[in-house]
């Protein structure tokens, strides 16, 4: 099996998916088995679509908008890049939708590999803001705890809506595609965050939607702003918050509890803190705190495949696919250049692709399936002894 990823700096959409096209072809005339392609939300995602299919035809793609660039390893990252999956012994199916269900997005993307009934290996989920709660359940509620799911949420410049997504029957800009992956190798998962929790904590008294309106009785943004101890005016926060999220405990592991953080994009009229995650009335959030420093660290963990974490120690990884925040990606926009060379330092120099995303997926220590903010969810593609033999 092969991993292989391609980039473009051209400034056009065309050109760029050129570059690519003639870049895998110089690897290898064979067809991929799979394509992953991630993008500023500046290019066409219908461009790129169509391109690659006709260059790659009746290949199984899945694309995602990414905030600003994508990481592959090979230099600063790129407007848009590729990861290319040459799996002959795997199958891979994709399916996407504007009005998505995730029942049947998975029915046909089994159907489309001919692995009907048959639980893949892990599910690959792009979505648009707003639907991925939704789709989660109803994954969870098809498969069962047991299957792997990572993913992200289509992304763009500045929060404006500009979003996108594609797969191999098209392109759109809300809804939702998914990937399901039965490839012939061994997959190590990883899902973190970079962050730790404040003594500070309120009861949600009143919400909707993404919006919470009121903590312990007062409004939200009010709320939030004495415990950051700074004034923050109606509009847009995501950058003054990416240090310091909303999370909710939703488990605990040998005594010690863990988060689902929830990432503030703005402040309502009503002085209330919109998320990019679903909140209820009654839930308690809790202020927690980062560091560029410790979010540097914390993200390196994606890249770890050791004994020590229950991994065979003859695995040898060859590929990676890390979705990373886009929040934390600003939050360590001057560090991006030592966020690149460190992945590839600990991933041994294969190559990888990062999106920077709206919100990040996976399952949780105790195998519960999440949408949260702030978070790196990675799994790493290995070669070696069975995970079911040992």
């Amino acid at each position: 099996m092969k991993f292989i990823t391609a980039q473009s700096h051209c400034a056009s959409t065309a050109d760029a998916a050129q570059e690519i096209i003639s870049d895998l072809l110089e690897h290898t005339a064979s067809l991929p088995s799979l394509l992953l392609v991630y993008f500023s939300a500046l290019h066409s995602s219908e461009i790129l679509q169509n391109r690659l299919s006709l260059a790659f035809p009746d290949v199984p793609m899945l694309g995602c908008s990414s905030c600003r660039a994508v990481q592959t390893g090979q230099d600063e990252g790129a407007p848009v890049a590729v990861a290319a999956f040459y799996d002959s012994r795997g199958a891979y199916g994709v399916a996407g939708s504007m009005e998505p269900d995730a029942h049947q997005l998975l029915k046909e993307a089994m159907r489309r590999c001919d692995r009907p009934g048959e639980l893949p290996h892990m599910v690959l989920l792009h979505a648009s803001p707003g639907l991925e709660e939704t789709l989660l359940a109803q994954i969870d509620a098809e498969l069962g705890h047991s299957v792997p799911v990572i993913g992200g949420s289509a992304a763009d410049e500045a929060v404006q809506g500009q979003w996108q997504l594609c797969w191999s029957d098209g392109a759109m800009g809300e809804g939702a595609a998914l990937a399901v992956l039965y490839p012939d190798c061994e997959l190590a998962f990883q899902f973190h965050s970079g962050y730790m929790p404040t003594r500070n904590h309120a009861v949600v008294t009143e919400a909707e939607g993404r919006e919470v309106i009121s903590l312990d009785g007062r409004p939200a943004a009010d709320l939030y702003q004495e415990w950051l101890g700074i004034s923050l005016p109606n509009g847009p926060i995501l950058r003054e918050t990416t240090l310091a999220p909303l999370a909710r405990v939703v488990g605990a592991m040998y005594e010690v509890p863990y988060y689902k953080l929830s990432h503030p994009e703005s402040i309502t009229k009503r002085r209330g803190l919109r998320l990019f995650t679903r909140i209820e009335q009654g839930e308690t959030l809790w202020l927690m705190q980062g560091s560029a420093e410790g979010l540097l660290q914390r993200s390196l963990l994606a890249a770890r495949v050791e004994p020590a974490y229950g991994m065979p120690s003859s695995l040898e990884p060859f590929g990676a696919l890390v979705v990373f925040c886009a929040g934390c990606r600003l939050a360590l926009s001057e560090r991006l250049d030592e966020l690149s060379l460190q992945f590839r330092q600990r991933l041994g120099g294969i190559p990888y692709v990062m999106p920077f995303t709206f919100g990040e997926q996976g399952r949780l220590p105790q195998g519960e399936i999440t949408h949260g903010n702030l978070m790196i969810s990675s799994v790493i593609f290995c070669n070696g002894e069975r995970l079911n033999d040992q």
